[in-house]
């Protein structure tokens, strides 16, 4: 069974009397009003008076109104046997209520939405600049506990496999355009920011294949990619392939090498063999670097940006380091880090995009010496 959570809250011009409120829970769910009883009503807190009905079959309905400010907060509870929304009905309770409020001349506004428990499939996060969404999820494909994390892949009819790294939504392969081909310059209809021909590359993490896969098209010399979780590459290869399509079916190829490792000793290696790249591509999210427990004698000069310094250190004179961005709501994070950037004398460029699967616009970095 799944619990349905229809929620919803308006603001009355004036209070409303018991008997109104047991005729707005009959509205609320669609029931006869003899047949809805009053389970409580009372102070449940400064400010707060809470009444609770139910109709002794699938539903209850709590009211919660905060009498200062004339604001009802509902909260239907509806079990059902079937996991589809019932718009329907949702639109029904919408209608009646506005009818029953405005025949009292109490009505000011109101929302409403649902928002559903119970089920196998829990479909909402919260984004960066704290929305919470109702991910487009149809069922759980696979989920695996890895040595480094929790991997989850969905299937969605709007954006096809979606791949969550604990619990965070990494990729859908229907972002290949709006978020792959922006993060590396190559949107569709576009001159490209970025020549990859010939060149030498370097991707840390992109275990989803996404980025491999699209510069293996443009004909690189060699692209290098790090990945630390063996299993995430595994299993994107088998059920992302409309992101990584064969790109993760082999390890090497005649221009392609994908090390199951550490990035950071990669980087670290590169730096002691003075092998240089033409491009590093940040797949991954920026984090502090333990210099103590690598034993590295490393000196950053800054506290935020370590892995685009170490990267630096890897980068040839004339080379882009690309980073993936985030959300262009975490505005304190990309301060500091252009901040960052012209503290270290380094040029940057800003690309934003909307990205379906992340239901938000995502912000992307170039940034090359002055």
């Amino acid at each position: 069974m799944t619990e349905e959570t229809i929620l919803f809250h308006f603001y009355a011009k004036r209070a409303l009397s018991d008997i109104e409120l047991l005729n707005l829970a009959a509205n609320g769910m669609k029931e006869d009003k003899s047949k809805v009883k009053c389970l409580f009503s009372g102070p449940a807190g400064n400010d707060l008076q809470l009444s609770v009905f139910s109709n002794n079959d699938n539903k209850v309905l709590n009211i919660r109104n905060y009498e200062s400010q004339k604001l009802y907060m509902f909260d239907i509870l509806v079990m059902r046997s079937r996991v589809k929304v019932d718009l329907v009905y949702i639109r029904h309770v919408e209608e009646g209520i506005k009818k029953f409020l405005t025949s009292i001349d109490a009505f000011d506004r109101i929302m409403l939405g649902p928002v559903r428990r119970g089920e196998a499939l829990w479909r909402y996060f919260i984004t960066a600049d704290e929305f919470l969404v109702e991910f487009h999820l149809d069922r759980l494909v696979v989920e695996r506990q890895t040595k480094y994390q929790n991997v989850k892949i969905f299937w969605s009819e709007a954006h096809g496999h979606v791949l969550f790294l604990d619990e965070d939504v990494m990729l859908a392969e229907k972002d290949q355009e709006p978020y792959t081909r922006v993060l590396l310059g190559l949107e569709t209809g576009k001159p490209a920011r970025n020549c990859y021909a010939d060149k030498e590359i370097l991707i840390l993490g992109g275990g989803d294949g996404g980025v491999i896969c699209e510069l293996l098209k443009q004909q690189p010399r060699m692209v290098t990619m790090v990945e630390i979780d063996s299993e995430v590459v595994q299993l994107c290869a088998k059920y992302m392939r409309g992101a990584c399509e064969d790109a993760l079916d082999t390890l090497e190829g005649p221009n392609k090498k994908i090390i199951i490792g550490d990035c950071l000793d990669h980087l670290h290696e590169c730096i002691q063999s003075g092998k240089k790249y033409d491009y590093i591509i940040n797949d991954l999210t920026e984090f502090m670097i333990n210099k103590e427990e690598r034993g590295w004698n490393y000196d950053f000069a800054t506290d935020n940006s370590q892995m685009m310094e170490i990267s630096l250190k890897a980068l040839k004179p004339d080379g882009c380091f690309i980073l993936r961005g985030g959300s262009l709501h975490f505005k304190k994070f990309w301060g500091r880090f252009e901040e960052d950037c012209r503290k270290l004398g380094l040029q940057f460029r800003v690309y934003d995009n909307f990205v379906p699967g992340f239901y938000e616009i995502y912000r992307f970095y170039e940034v090359r010496f002055a």
